[in-house]
């Protein structure tokens, strides 16, 4: 089974898993975390919320995790945007807005990314009562850069954590990392 597999395999039986509704999404490749997150939710959900730290970087980042023009450079919190066959809203959880959606039984909420919270004590309380009045079915939260966070407190408020391998699929990432001195 490729690592890939193994992912889509974990996070669509924690989609249908009734008990289960916090998922963390720990791993080395961003680009792959967050395509098959998307693409398992896509299987779920017609209608989805993505809180983000940083709007600015969003649409970046799921371009090219797709390698495609999926989304507009510029993203704003009061549009509504396509991804798949989902309807997804934007939003920081980094600024506090009244606005901010909440989400409902008919909907998920995504995370990404989520390490600059967890360095921070002071905005990880915050982000914890974030994800608490979050009322979406399914809640997921997507780590990037994670070999610089040192505490993992995170892990006793999800229901479900996922370390997803790229040992087999993506060798050079890790042999980067690895050299690098990240891991």
């Amino acid at each position: 089974m490729t690592d890939k597999q193994k992912a889509i395999d974990t996070i669509s039986n924690f989609l249908n898993d009734i008990d289960k509704r916090i998922m963390l999404v720990r791993g080395y490749d961003n680009e792959a975390k967050l395509r098959v997150t998307l693409s398992c939710l896509n299987q779920v959900f017609d209608k989805g919320i993505i809180r983000t730290g940083s709007m600015s970087d969003m649409s970046y980042h799921i371009n090219r995790a797709f390698k495609k023009d999926l989304l507009p450079n510029s993203i704003k919190s009061t549009a509504i945007y396509k991804l798949g066959k989902m309807s997804v809203n934007f939003s920081s959880y980094a600024t506090h807005t009244q606005n901010n959606p909440k989400g409902n039984e008919d909907t998920f909420t995504l995370f990404y990314p989520v390490e600059s919270v967890l360095k921070n004590s002071k905005r990880y309380n915050k982000f914890l009562d974030e994800i608490k009045r979050t009322q979406s079915k399914k809640i997921i939260l997507v780590t990037t850069n994670e070999w610089g966070i040192e505490e993992w407190d995170i892990e006793n408020h999800v229901d479900e954590s996922f370390f997803y391998s790229v040992e087999n699929d993506n060798p050079q990432i890790m042999k980067n990392l690895r050299s690098n001195g990240a891991i």
